[in-house]
């Protein structure tokens, strides 16, 4: 499809769907997630000694997505953690169906289109989407704010799917600036549960 000429509303409801396709086939994926925390220094660098991680897999469960921690700083979680992790995965309420971050943007925000990428800009934030024009799905996304960055870049696997890869996120809370780094890996196919 020409996207020079179709508007950028027009091309943000194609991109929105794709994003709620995106968002169905995580649902038939079970991967783990890096995630690496930092403070930072005045210079925006991130102080060593304040690097702390957490590994979570993510999946599906009783046909609801769920985010469990499995393992702290590199290491395994006692059993006790384990136990308490799987009791508190059991009392859980089913999350509601993840919602597209695009859909309602035009109400809210301008919406501005150049080539692959599409733009959204409010007083408060702006989000940058930069997609495939044939299929019209996320690759890669930027949301500022005054007070953050975050970046998400997506992976597209051998059967066309396309799930998270990267999320970054730089953030200043009063005084504190920190960094959040995740990284999302070993995607297989989810074994119905």
């Amino acid at each position: 499809m020409l996207l020079l000429a179709l508007t950028a509303l027009e091309v943000l409801h194609l991109v929105s769907g794709a994003e709620q396709r995106q968002q169905q086939q995580c649902l038939g994926y079970v991967y783990e997630e890096l995630q690496e925390n930092w403070r930072l220094d005045p210079y925006g660098r991130p102080i060593a000694s304040t690097h702390k991680t957490k590994t979570f897999e993510i999946g599906i469960r009783n046909g609801h997505r769920y985010r469990k921690l499995i393992a702290r700083d590199g290491k395994p979680l006692t059993a006790a953690e384990q136990w308490q992790i799987e009791e508190d995965l059991k009392q859980q309420s089913p999350s509601a169906q993840p919602t597209t971050a695009l859909t309602d943007l035009d109400r809210t925000h301008q919406i501005t289109l150049d080539s692959n990428r599409l733009q959204a800009t409010s007083s408060a934030k702006t989000h940058s989407f930069t997609f495939d024009p044939e299929s019209h799905a996320l690759l890669s996304q930027v949301t500022t704010t005054p007070t953050s960055r975050m970046q998400l870049e997506y992976l597209k696997l051998a059967d066309g799917t396309h799930l998270p890869h990267r999320v970054e996120v730089r953030f200043s809370v009063e005084d504190i600036h920190g960094l959040q780094v995740s990284t999302f890996s070993n995607h297989r196919p989810a074994q119905l549960q």
